[in-house]
């Protein structure tokens, strides 16, 4: 008996998942980010390089997963800075940066300062939904991992 995977054209994407993005329309990411929407997901654009800090307080919470066109943003200094940015005002959304700059993609935790995944453009949509999965796998890792290298305080003895 031979099994038939399914082909990429009709993988199911995340239904009902609020993925924030940022980067430039009409740009590279355009045929996903149509795709995600067609499945259901709900797919926020977010076209400043520079966020406001107001957008952290409004919204940084409201989202599962941010996808981000690290090209938009300028040098590798700014994918950095931006990915450190979201990761300090919005420490519980998993960031999947997408760049052309990249040989090859990168699903491990070596970028877990600014990000959960790294996706070489141009990304194909089995590709993507397997980024989304790994990052949040990963960004339970890098969460772990950051609480995890607190110490906790404990209450000194009491005596009676």
């Amino acid at each position: 008996m031979t099994t038939q995977s399914r082909p990429p054209e009709t993988t199911p994407a995340p239904r009902q998942a609020q993925i924030v993005v940022f980067c430039q329309r009409p740009g590279p990411l355009d045929p996903l980010l149509d795709w995600l929407a067609e499945k259901g997901a709900k797919v926020v654009h977010f076209p400043m390089r520079r966020l406001p800090l107001e957008w952290f307080d409004s919204y940084g919470d409201s989202h599962d997963v941010a996808l981000v066109d690290a090209d938009f943003l300028g040098d590798e200094g700014a994918m950095i800075d931006f990915g450190m940015r979201l990761r300090r005002f919005s420490p519980g959304m998993p960031i999947i940066m997408a760049t052309k700059r990249v040989t090859q993609s990168d699903y491990s935790t070596e970028r877990m300062a600014i990000c959960d995944v790294t996706l070489r453009m141009p990304i194909a949509r089995g590709d993507l939904l397997e980024a989304l999965s790994i990052a949040l796998e990963n960004h339970a890792h890098w969460l772990e991992s950051r609480h995890g290298s607190r110490r906790l305080e404990t209450a000194p003895p009491t005596t009676v």
